[in-house]
């Protein structure tokens, strides 16, 4: 504190103070100097050796306390003024003023309870009035054994504020005034390098007050400052003092959420590790590189672990830095590799928590070196996916004997396995069952997944030859437990095969036809009087759907929320306009649909849920009809792509007034 601030400090408050004295009742007493080894005025005090005139009255001996108890044990160089008295200067860890009782014949009125502000710092405590005071020498004798006493104490205590405070890594504290009360903490830095370092209590080269003075991390912007300048330990109060004045670090801190109770040794290895003095240490360290990676996306990481063998530790030690994608490995390239090295292949997949597996271009010896150089994947791998693949039934039942915690399962492309060999390798374990492009897959496949699968909850099939017969082999079995059926590009599939699935399979929730071109609008209505579970439904590539179907729809699908219309080349206006009325739908899509115009466009506008549209390639709308979009203010997504109405013009108003929806251009 300045000397300027402590005049007026110490002016104001023993103003304050003779006031409450004579609310109190108190009266200053007058006391006598003792006589004892030498005159008042020659004591020394542990920080220099401005002389002291001796106290004559009990005013001045409040002053004094007053002083003591503000200015944390000691006065300031400047004189006081108003009193005519030079003061002392002491250090932080030097106090003063010891009160000794001398008679307890008359007790001291009880104070008033003070408050956090006014208490007494440990430097300097306040002799209650109505005591007797003691001599200067007395007084001065005890102060320097006060003194020796408290500088104990603060070695100890500074010690344990370097075990238990969270400072930086190289263990120096730097502290000054405390920040003022009611100041608020910085707020939450950009996420770039420097800030997350920051964040991790990690300092960097420019990042700090200056060489050899780090701040602590847990401070705000305006007190970080106010400690740079403050100076170091010497400047602000003994180390319990500064312990209080800084923020909580369990509460502000990184590591806030670690024990408390753990041993010093520990949490001092813990809490600060070796300094960061470049950036390339920066982007080695661990517990920077944990929060920096999280800025990423799944996809952007499988590039991040190609950048060295540091980040690539840190990034499969972590499985949730790798949700959502699907390990796919190429059996062409797997073939040249060393046995032993795609043994860690395998078990790199292991460390980043995939339980999913995909393999293109396999054939049976792919398989059989899955069996031999994967033992784990018997009890981690959870879904298989082989694509483009020779494998065959013999091939497929070794690999499928093996992995005993499947329950997902894709064949695409894969010629060589034929409907005795789903027979033979198809486990009661299997929910989810993908089967596209295989030539070989025709009815008596799908016979042997209604019969071999009771729990099946999802079910693709992509199959040119699958007759209406196909779906007859559907039962009750699979009502409860089959949700989702998917047939696309079923040509031979006609309105007989949607009587079948209605009747066993009442409780289907996601439907899809594409690539049905024999459905008419008397199938859809069969599926829109029985299957009214129904929440997404597909109709894309049904040329003979007419506006008719949608009325159905309309009328009967009050959950639907996913319309898919694409290439449904017989739908206007008047189709549009029975689909407006559905106020349950979010989602839809209406590609290349050719007569659709501005007029089906103000149908749409009264659709206040609908979330995603799609109106790609609609050749007869309008920049007018399309500005009129800018009502469905819930809208996220618009698609308006291969429109010719669309314009530079209409995007950048479309924009302006639909900030939150993505325009697909």
């Amino acid at each position: 504190m300045s000397s300027i601030s402590a005049q007026g400090v110490v002016e104001r408050a023993s103003a304050e103070l003779s006031k409450r004295i004579n609310g109190l009742g108190l009266r200053s007493k007058h006391h006598h100097s003792g006589s004892g080894g030498g005159a008042a005025g020659d004591t020394t005090t542990a920080a220099g050796t401005t002389p002291t005139p001796p106290t004559s009255s009990g005013k001045t001996s409040v002053m004094e306390r007053v002083t003591n108890a503000l200015c944390g044990g000691g006065n300031s160089n400047s004189g006081s003024g108003s009193n005519g008295a030079n003061s002392n200067s002491s250090s932080p860890a030097a106090s003063t003023a010891a009160a000794s009782p001398a008679s307890n014949a008359n007790p001291p009125q009880t104070p008033d309870k003070p408050s956090r502000g006014s208490s007494p710092s440990p430097g300097g405590m306040a002799i209650p009035s109505g005591q007797p005071q003691v001599s200067n020498s007395t007084h001065h004798l005890l102060q320097q054994q006060q003194q020796q006493l408290q500088l104990q104490q603060s070695q100890q205590q500074h010690l344990q504020l370097q075990a238990s405070t969270l400072i930086n890594s190289n263990h120096h504290v730097m502290v000054g005034p405390a920040p003022p009360t009611g100041m608020p903490l910085g707020a939450p830095p950009t996420p770039t390098v420097k800030s997350i370092a920051k964040q991790m209590n990690i300092t960097i080269p420019g990042g700090g007050v200056g060489p050899g003075s780090p701040t602590f991390s847990t401070m705000g912007m305006v007190a970080a400052q106010k400690a740079a300048a403050g100076g170091g330990i010497g400047s602000g109060g003994t180390p319990l003092q500064l312990r209080k004045q800084l923020p909580n670090p369990h509460l502000h801190h990184p590591y806030g959420n670690m024990a408390v109770n753990q041993s010093p040794l520990i949490m001092q290895h813990q809490l600060h590790p070796p300094p960061i003095h470049s950036i390339e240490l920066l982007m080695l360290d661990d517990r920077f590189l944990s929060r920096f990676f999280q800025y990423f996306s799944p996809y952007e990481r499988r590039i991040l672990a190609q950048v060295c063998i540091k980040w690539r530790d840190t990034l499969y030690r972590s499985p949730r830095y790798w949700s959502g994608l699907l390990p796919t490995l190429q059996c062409r390239e797997l073939r040249q590799m060393p046995g032993c090295d795609r043994g860690k292949l395998y078990n790199s997949l292991i460390r980043r928590g995939f339980h999913a597996l995909g393999l293109v271009g396999a054939s049976d010896e792919d398989a059989l070196d899955v069996v031999h150089s994967f033992p784990l994947a018997s009890k981690h791998v959870h879904s298989l996916s082989l694509r483009c693949s020779s494998i065959s039934d013999r091939g497929l039942e070794t690999l499928l004997d093996h992995l005993q915690s499947l329950f997902e399962l894709e064949l695409a492309g894969c010629n060589e396995v034929t409907e005795a060999g789903l027979w033979a390798c198809l486990t009661p374990r299997i929910v989810s069952l993908s089967l596209a492009d295989c030539i070989n897959i025709a009815d008596e496949a799908v016979g042997a997944v209604a019969q071999l699968l009771p729990s099946l909850y999802e079910f693709s099939l992509q199959a040119y030859h699958v007759t209406d017969a196909a779906l007859g082999y559907f039962s009750p079995k699979q009502s409860h437990s089959l949700s989702i059926l998917r047939l696309q590009s079923c040509w031979e599939l006609t309105n007989h095969g949607i009587v079948n699935i209605v009747h066993s399979l009442p409780h289907l929730t996601v439907l899809s036809l594409s690539g049905c071109s024999k459905l008419t609008d008397d199938g859809v209505e069969l599926i829109a009087e029985n299957l009214q579970k129904l929440r997404a439904l597909d109709l894309s590539w049904c040329p003979r759907i007419t506006d008719a179907s949608l009325e159905y729809i309309a009328c009967d699908l009050n959950q639907l929320e996913e319309l898919t219309l694409d290439r449904c080349v017989h739908i206007t206006d008047i189709g549009v306009g029975y689909i407006s009325t559905m106020l349950s739908l979010t989602a839809l899509f209406l590609r290349w649909c050719s007569q659709v115009r501005d007029f089906g466009l103000q149908h749409l506008c009264s659709m206040r849920n609908l979330q995603v549209l799609s109106l790609a390639g609609c050749p007869l709308l309008t920049s007018s009809g399309l500005s009129s979009l800018i009502q469905l203010r819930h809208l996220q997504e618009l698609e308006l792509t291969n429109c010719p109405g669309a314009s530079h013009e209409l995007f950048d108003y479309l924009k302006e007034h639909l900030p939150r929806c993505l325009i697909i251009e």
